[in-house]
């Protein structure tokens, strides 16, 4: 069992109640109407799922993740909603994720939440995801940075194996329209400023 799958067993009870506000502002800035195709890459426990499902309807959402374990409960959280076959798992680096995988050609909207940090290879998981969204297609980040580590910071990148020094909304910079960054509440508990990161591929 990796890390991952063990974190999953306690992720939901002791770290989800830290982002709920910011899993709501993300949610809002994806811009989402029924029928979209959505990855969403890390899924982890598919906390976020709820909040995307409200906007999509029966649109296709697509949960990816490296960690069984983390899919696993996205799995049962599916399943009990009932959202069958419109939601979509695989298990894959995002590093590696393929339209193949996905079962789709593209994506309309593409949510990276608490990945951007915690991705091995940073660059390389982002440049692969953005190549899945469609032209016109909306990116939007959430994640953590901090200049320098405090203690809490170092908690977090401990127990997430993140790294949030990390500027990990510039991949998204560099290749966006209509690129904006902008500050979500924080909480010492996140051990940096949390943010959110929007834009939208070229056509």
């Amino acid at each position: 069992m990796g890390y991952y799958d063990v974190f999953a067993l306690f992720y939901d009870t002791s770290v989800a109640h830290h982002y709920v506000s910011q899993r709501l502002a993300a949610q809002e800035a994806l811009d989402l109407s029924p029928g979209l195709t959505v990855l969403d890459c890390p899924a982890g426990t598919g906390l976020s799922f709820p909040h995307i499902k409200a906007g999509i309807g029966d649109g296709l959402l697509l949960g990816a993740d490296v960690s069984s374990g983390m899919l696993a409960k996205a799995r049962k959280k599916s399943d009990q909603a009932g959202w069958g076959d419109t939601v979509r798992l695989v298990h894959a680096d995002a590093a590696e994720l393929s339209s193949s995988d996905l079962g789709v050609p593209g994506v309309d909207r593409l949510h990276i939440f608490l990945g951007m940090s915690a991705f091995s290879d940073m660059q390389g998981s982002f440049t692969n995801l953005w190549g899945l969204l469609n032209p016109g297609g909306r990116c939007v980040i959430v994640d953590v940075y901090a200049e320098t580590l405090g203690f809490q910071g170092r908690m977090v990148n401990l127990s997430a194996r993140a790294d949030i020094t990390r500027r990990s909304w510039e991949p998204l910079e560099a290749v966006a329209e209509g690129f904006r960054r902008d500050e979500l509440e924080s909480t010492p508990a996140h051990g940096g400023a949390m943010f959110l990161a929007t834009g939208t591929k070229p056509a």
